[in-house]
């Protein structure tokens, strides 16, 4: 790592990193994987959140895959992928994890738990809850969505309709779903109070995050909702699937599906695991270059100055066509404006968003350095 002063992460100022936010990744690994069209020989630079979207993205055999994360409860999470991938078959692995049901994860954790760092083993074993329950249900966001999951849907839909929705259907018929069953008054009324930007930052996100909203935060989510209902396939949404039932069924984000595991298996040493942050990553003098990023929605959090001192680091460590791609749920960022040498795939960028079956975020961008 360099020896002159590393830029300090903004968020490290106001938002807490003492808990699981995301024991799972919310953002579309199917997306991601289109818009930075990784290659064998690519080193990528991916923000950790729980692990999900950087162990996906072995599916496409890169060099390596840096994932990282400030917050050390989010890396413990990744970690504990990390190592299921590597020692167990699909079958103990989905469910010492969560995706699948287990009457025995102390027992399958026990088999694999000294091949972990120190401090993962010793964070996990004095909270050996998140084992017993699943590790990818045991974060502040995932609660929030049990909440809604469990006691505000019931509240409005009968369980015969919420199981309807989940059925596949025509546009059409979505569509008809959606105006005569589905999007009654009690429906509207506690979505915008449950996905408020005082709840939501009460009990899902970090209140800090909302920093630079500047939109109306239930509206916004209600309208990126009705688009899921209605113009995707709701029986193939893994994420829509969690949020009803509590669990995927059998619809699987990229990172679970069977017909993964064994390439994921094969190249999970090529996952490197750092608690820092982008901007002193992208500091360090062991990292020849990286040029793909998964930069999940981090801008989301900062000012554009800020932004922009990561983007002209990122610059130093990253050769021509070097792709970006970042989320934006709530607030307007986008790089590219302030670089000539930075082009924003709009047409492009665009098209995927229409794709993303995690369905909250208003914009997917997707950036080439010249």
């Amino acid at each position: 790592m360099s020896t002159k002063e590393l830029v300090k992460s903004e968020v490290e100022d106001y938002a807490k990193f003492d808990i699981i936010r995301y024991a799972q990744v919310w953002e579309d690994a199917e997306i991601l994987i289109q818009g930075l069209q990784i290659n064998e020989k690519d080193n990528i630079l991916s923000i950790a959140s729980a692990g999900e979207n950087a162990i996906s993205m072995l599916i496409k055999n890169p060099n390596k895959i840096y994932a990282i994360d400030l917050n050390t409860n989010q890396m413990a999470c990744t970690e504990l992928k990390k190592i299921a991938y590597k020692f167990l078959d699909y079958d103990e692995c989905m469910r010492l994890i969560g995706v699948f049901e287990c009457d025995n994860r102390i027992e399958i954790y026990n088999k694999i738990k000294e091949n972990l760092s120190k401090a993962t083993k010793q964070y996990l074993d004095n909270n050996i809850d998140i084992i017993e329950k699943g590790i990818i249900h045991t974060g502040k966001f995932e609660h929030y969505f049990q909440l809604f999951g469990k006691k505000v849907l019931p509240l409005i839909h009968s369980k015969k309709i919420r199981q309807e929705l989940l059925k596949s259907k025509t546009r059409e018929e979505r569509i008809e779903f959606y105006d005569k069953k589905w999007n009654n008054l009690r429906w509207k009324a506690l979505f915008r109070i449950f996905f408020s930007r005082t709840v939501m930052g009460k009990l899902g996100r970090d209140k800090a995050f909302f920093r630079y909203v500047n939109v109306n935060v239930a509206e916004h989510i209600l309208e990126r909702t009705k688009y899921a209902i209605t113009e995707l396939d709701t029986s193939q949404n893994s994420y829509l699937h969690y949020i009803i039932n509590g669990k995927y069924d059998n619809v699987l984000p990229v990172a679970y599906r069977k017909e993964n595991f064994e390439t994921i298996k094969k190249n999970i040493d090529k996952l490197i695991l750092l608690s820092e942050s982008v901007e002193t990553f992208v500091e360090r003098e062991d990292v020849d270059y990286i040029s793909k990023y998964n930069l999940s929605d981090i801008f989301e959090y900062m000012d554009d100055s800020q932004m922009c001192k990561i983007i002209e680091k990122i610059f130093t460590k990253s050769p021509a066509k070097t792709r970006l791609a970042y989320w934006n749920m709530l607030a307007d960022k986008r790089a590219s404006k302030y670089f000539d040498n930075l082009e924003y795939k709009e047409k492009e960028s665009k098209e995927l968003l229409k794709k993303d079956k995690a369905f909250f975020y208003s914009n997917f961008i997707i950036e080439e350095i010249k």
